[in-house]
This record gives structure tokens, C-alpha cells and sequence, in this order.
């Protein structure tokens, strides 16, 4: 989609039906209201007096227009309406909240998220190869090392591994260096101006990224959410309230303090990547277009809550090569895309 995408999700996904069905219903009740309305306005304005009015005394209910079928009626169509819409509810809930992808399948993909006063810092659980779609770019670093094919525009490259960055001229387009596994690695190919006009990037397992942070498309992406997890606690301070809000994909989860284990992890530290992680807050999310959007903290968390945004960045991984799977959860009862 990119910059010409819709805010909107796709037609058929949950909050798109969900949205569809609620504006349905909350039209048909307005106009009911708003009807009712007028012709209350109407028959009993000031200065209109309707025929056969009785005499009404203080204190006597006027049992003589009493019907119990009309007072039954204005009970039962409403509480049936708001059963339905919140069994709506539930259920668009249940899917998105409580329908968890197996963590060990293959196409799930699981990044802790930690709120901190005031930005928010991302934790991979899971290591993700990425690479801009190009049909005259590519870049290729395995076991043999980097190389790179270059098409139109290409004027220079920038590789980043753990000996620092090297500057390539695209003449010299090749590192001897393998690739690692565990190693932050980044190709970006640049133009005469130095603009990025490819790019390519291996994001290990422990890698900590800060306000901004790239999860694959046509994946289960799984949010693990938490308050300060690695800040200095004491019996005063144990972090604030946040929320994780992605606005577009019509997704929010509290970060809530303490939510963590006080146990030490296998290397017997606490506060390191390779605890048994117990508690915070889950939501996942299953993109399956490219973009760029917005992250806000929806929850007040002190004066610089309005700085505390991001954005998250859809990519598709180097092995898949596309976002085109059109992969997701669907509301449309008809067979779920995969």
C-alpha cells in the first residue's frame, strides 16, 4: 500500500465488518429516536391540546392508558439489540484477543514491547532477514559474505556489521565477511545523493530497537507488552500505566507495571532478555501490507506522554520476497486466507 493506502483495514477483516455492523444498527435506532422524537415534538407542543386528554392528578399513575404489550415491546427490542451487538463484540474480541497463534509455528513472530517514561523500546524475541521488493536490487550476505547486484540509480552502499560500517563504492561491492546469525546486519544502497533507495537488514534474536521497529508482513505477530520491565524497581517506583496503541489497525493493550517476573532467568540475572518471561499484557496482529504507520501511548503517563510515539514499519522477509499472501483474520464467513 504504502503512501497511497487507505487508513481503513481490508473489507473483509474484523473491525471493518465490526465497524459496518454497529454504524448499521446505530443508524437504525437514531431514526427510531429521531422519529419518536418529532412526533412527540409535534403532537404535544405548547399550545396543543390532543383529543380525549384525561385528567391527570398528582401522585395517581394514569392506569386507564396502561398497555402492557406496548411497555413489554419497549423492553424486549432493546435488550435483544444490545445482546446482539455485544455478542458482536465478543466474538470479533475472542479472535483477536484470545485466538493466539502456536509461538513455536513458523509463521509467528513475537517482539517484546516496554513502555518506559517517556518512549518505547522493543525486544526481538525472534530474528527477522528483511528486504526492500525490487526487481533490479538485490542483496545477497551468507556464509561466503556480502554481495550486492545493483541496478538504475545505484551510486553506493553502506553495510553495517560487528566490525562497524563500511563504505562500498559498488565497483568493490562484496565483504568477505559471513554472515552471522547473531549480528545486526544492514545494507543500504544509495543514490548519487545519498539517498536510500534500497535497503536490506538482519535483525537478531535480543535485538533492542527504540521508538521505531519493523515486524514482517503475513505473519502472527505477537506483542508481549510491558511498564519499565528492565527499570531500577523499588518499593516506590515500579513504573507508570501506558497503552499501546496502534491506531490505524484499530488495536490497543495497557503496559501495566509489575506485570513481570521478580524470578532470575537461567543465567541467573534478572532484567536480562533470556528470563523465563512471565506476565505483561498480549495482543497480536497479522499485517499483510507493507507500510509505515503510527504508534501513540493512549494512556497519560506523566508530562511528556505526548512524545511517547513511533511508528512500526510492515516488511516482507527476504525469504517470502512479497507482501501479496493476503494473510490474516477474516470476517466474511467464507474459507480464512492464509
Amino acid at each position: 500500500m504504502g503512501d497511497t493506502r487507505e487508513l481503513w483495514p481490508d473489507e473483509y477483516t474484523v473491525f471493518n465488518i465490526l465497524y459496518d455492523k454497529f454504524l448499521f444498527w446505530s443508524i437504525i435506532v437514531g431514526l427510531f429516536a429521531f422519529i419518536w422524537l418529532l412526533i412527540a415534538i409535534l403532537r404535544y407542543r405548547d399550545g396543543l391540546e390532543p383529543a380525549g386528554k384525561e385528567e391527570i392528578k398528582v401522585g395517581t399513575f394514569p392506569v386507564e392508558r396502561h398497555d402492557f404489550t406496548l411497555e413489554f415491546a419497549w423492553f424486549l427490542v432493546p435488550t435483544i439489540l444490545i445482546i446482539w451487538v455485544t455478542w458482536l463484540a465478543l466474538g470479533s474480541m475472542n479472535l483477536v484477543w484470545y485466538n493466539f497463534p502456536d509461538a513455536d509455528a513458523e509463521d509467528t513472530f513475537e517482539v517484546e514491547v516496554n513502555g518506559i517514561q517517556w518512549a518505547w523500546q522493543y525486544t526481538y524475541r525472534d530474528a527477522l532477514t528483511w528486504e526492500d521488493v525490487s526487481t533490479t536490487h538485490d542483496v545477497s550476505w551468507n556464509d561466503s559474505g556480502l554481495m550486492i547486484t545493483y541496478g538504475e540509480n545505484a551510486a553506493s552502499a553502506v553495510a553495517i556489521d560487528m566490525s562497524g560500517t563500511t563504505n562500498l563504492d559498488l565497483i568493490n561491492n562484496t565483504i568477505s565477511t559471513p554472515f552471522d546469525d547473531a549480528v545486526f546486519q544492514s545494507v543500504d544502497i544509495l543514490d548519487a545523493d545519498e539517498n536510500v533507495i534500497h535497503r536490506w537488514q538482519h535483525i537478531p534474536v535480543g535485538h533492542v530497537m527504540n521508538t521505531d521497529f519493523i515486524i514482517p508482513c503475513d505473519h502472527n505477530v505477537t506483542l508481549n507488552i510491558f511498564s519499565d520491565k528492565y527499570g531500577d524497581k523499588n518499593s516506590v517506583y515500579q513504573g507508570v500505566q501506558h497503552a499501546f496503541w496502534l491506531q490505524e489497525w484499530g488495536m490497543k493493550e495497557d503496559a501495566v507495571p509489575g506485570l513481570h517476573s521478580t524470578e532470575p532467568g537461567p543465567d541467573g540475572e534478572y532484567g536480562t532478555f533470556d528470563d523465563e518471561i512471565v506476565g505483561g499484557t498480549w495482543m497480536f496482529v497479522q499485517p499483510n501490507d507493507a507500510g509505515t504507520f503510527p504508534i501513540r501511548c493512549a494512556e497519560y503517563c506523566g508530562e511528556q506522554h505526548s512524545i511517547m510515539s513511533g511508528v512500526v514499519e510492515v516488511v516482507a522477509t527476504e525469504e517470502m520476497g512479497t507482501c501479496d499472501a493476503d494473510f490474516g483474520i477474516y470476517f466474511d464467513n467464507k474459507e480464512v486466507s492464509n
